[in-house]
C-alpha cells in the first residue's frame, strides 16, 4: 500500500488525486485524523493521528510507502518524531517527508526551520529507507495572505527585498512530485530541493500579475524600517506585517534563490510558471 498524511488537507489530497491517476487507486490509502473528509478521493481512508503513537503504528500497517505531511502547528516536532517512531515499528518500506528549502543550512532565518531540520536529521537516523521533500514556497501563499490581491486592487506591490529571488513553486506541483515518488519508489536517501521554473523578484511577480490581470501594478521599493508600517497602513496586521518585512530579508539574502529541474525530472511535467498560477486564478486576484 501507498499511504498519505494529512489527506483531507491540501497537499494531502492533491497527492491522492495524482496517485491515483499513476497506479492503481486500490493501492492507495488516504491517512487523516478526519477521514470522512477524504471520501470524495476514491481511495481507502483510515484514521490517523499524530498525537496517537500506537494508533499511528496500526495505521500504518501494511504501508510499503509513507508520505508524512509536516504539521503545521507549533507541537509538530514532537508528532513528526512519534510518526517516524510509529514507521519504524510498522516496518515501513519507504517514508517521503515535507520540508523547507535548504532547511539544513546553519543560521536559517525561518522560524519554522530548527524543527523541520531536526525531523529530516531524526529521519536520516531512523534506519528507515527515507526521501525529503524541500518545498520551496508556494506561490499559493501570495493569494492566501492577500499580499497579491491587495497589489492587484491598489496597483502597487510593495517590499524591502530589493533584488532577491525566491523559487516559487505550485502546491499542486509539490503534490505531483510526491505522487512521483510515492508511486515509482526511487529518490532513497535524497533530499531533494523541488522548485518552481525560475527563482523571482518582487518586481517579477507584480510584473506577472499585470500580464495576468490586464491591471498595472507597479513594484515599490521601501526599507527594512519603512515596510512593516506600509503594509499596516494597506490594512494587514501589525504580526503579519513584521513577519513579512522579515521574509523579504530573508528573500534579499538569497535563502530562497534556489532553482532545480527537479519537477519536471520526476514528473515529466514542466513547473508551472508564476504567471500561469496567477491567470488561472484571475478571479480570485481581481474580486
Amino acid at each position: 500500500m501507498i499511504a498519505v498524511s494529512g489527506a483531507s488537507g491540501n497537499l494531502g489530497s492533491a497527492t491522492v488525486r495524482h496517485l491515483v491517476q499513476r497506479t492503481d487507486a486500490a493501492r492507495v490509502l488516504a491517512l487523516s485524523r478526519t477521514p470522512d473528509r477524504s471520501a470524495d478521493l476514491g481511495v481507502r481512508t483510515r484514521h490517523a493521528d499524530f498525537d496517537q503513537q500506537d494508533a499511528l503504528v496500526r495505521a500504518f500497517d501494511g504501508v510499503e510507502r509513507l508520505l508524512i505531511v509536516s504539521i503545521g502547528t507549533d507541537d509538530r516536532l514532537p508528532k513528526h518524531v512519534r510518526a517516524i517512531d510509529a514507521a519504524v515499528k510498522a516496518g515501513v518500506g519507504h517514508v517521503l517527508f515535507t520540508s523547507i528549502t535548504r532547511a539544513g543550512d546553519p543560521g536559517h532565518p525561518n522560524p519554522l526551520v530548527p524543527d523541520y531540520g531536526a525531523t529530516e536529521r531524526l529521519l536520516a537516523e531512523s534506519g528507515l529507507p527515507f526521501t525529503v521533500l524541500r518545498f520551496n514556497v508556494w506561490v499559493e501563499m501570495l493569494n492566501l495572505v492577500g499580499v497579491a490581491p491587495r497589489a492587484v486592487a491598489t496597483g502597487v506591490l510593495s517590499s524591502n527585498s530589493r533584488d532577491g529571488r525566491i523559487g516559487h513553486i505550485t502546491r499542486d506541483d509539490s503534490a505531483a512530485v510526491a505522487a512521483a515518488v510515492l508511486a515509482e519508489g526511487g529518490s532513497q536517501g535524497e533530499i531533494l530541493e523541488v522548485t518552481g521554473p525560475e527563482a523571482v523578484t518582487d518586481a517579477d511577480i507584480a510584473a506577472a500579475l499585470s500580464e495576468a490581470t490586464g491591471r498595472r501594478i507597479r513594484h515599490e521599493e521601501v526599507s527594512d524600517a519603512a515596510h512593516p508600517q506600509r503594509l499596516m497602513d494597506q490594512g494587514f496586521p501589525e504580526h503579519f506585517a513584521h513577519a513579512w518585512s522579515a521574509a523579504g530579508t530573508a528573500k534579499r539574502d538569497g535563502w530562497y534563490d534556489v532553482t532545480t529541474h527537479t519537477v519536471q525530472r520526476l514528473t515529466g511535467q514542466p513547473a508551472t510558471p508564476i504567471v500561469d498560477y496567477f491567470t488561472a486564478h484571475r478571479a480570485e486576484l481581481t474580486a
